[in-house]
């Protein structure tokens, strides 16, 4: 897939905007992802991933006090955000795909740090150098079995999450061959 700029680098996307860059189409849903009404402007893979790694069990309705659903940047560079309980938020991005599963980098951020992006006090590509519970995350499409997430690498501090994972990079192309072979 190519990561072209589709507008300003950096600027805040709404939601409208967000289902225009993700993967969010019903050909390209993974199966047997069930998403409430609202969640579909979020690109399915990060947010299986996230609703998979969050803390909170509680779901917000769409319009209710505290709900967040979110996404920043452009095309393949998608920053997204949701609540994840009163004080957190859950934040995802895809990394890269292979056949039958893309790979989505997640991780909780408090909800002060969030504020902080949404009020232009810090930039959303650096929401990964202060976040918790970061990890890669698998999400296996099956045609006829409920979508699977499963974690490739947890990173106990940000500093260890490969570059090539982190906003401003290529959206990755992944294959099952082994390095030097065609």
């Amino acid at each position: 897939m190519d990561s072209e700029q589709a507008g300003e680098q950096g600027a805040g996307t709404d939601d409208a905007e967000v289902d225009s860059a993700g993967d969010t189409s019903d050909a390209e849903r993974p199966a047997g992802a069930e998403l409430a009404p609202g969640e579909d402007e979020i690109s399915a893979a990060p947010l299986l991933a996230m609703h998979t790694r969050m803390h909170s069990h509680r779901r917000l309705e769409p319009g209710a006090e505290g709900r967040i659903r979110r996404g920043w940047g452009d095309d393949d560079d998608v920053v997204y955000v949701i609540d994840d309980g009163p004080d957190h938020c859950m934040v995802g991005r895809r990394v890269g795909k292979a056949p039958d599963c893309v790979y989505c980098l997640v991780a909780r951020i408090t909800l002060e740090q969030y504020a902080d992006i949404e009020v232009g006090d810090r930039d959303w590509s650096d929401v990964f150098s202060d976040a918790r519970d970061i990890s890669l995350c698998g999400v296996v499409d099956e045609e006829e079995a409920a979508s699977n997430v499963f974690v490739v690498q947890h990173y106990r501090r940000p500093r260890h999450v490969p570059v090539d994972y982190l906003p401003g990079s290529p959206f990755l192309e992944f294959t099952d061959e082994p390095d030097g072979e065609s």
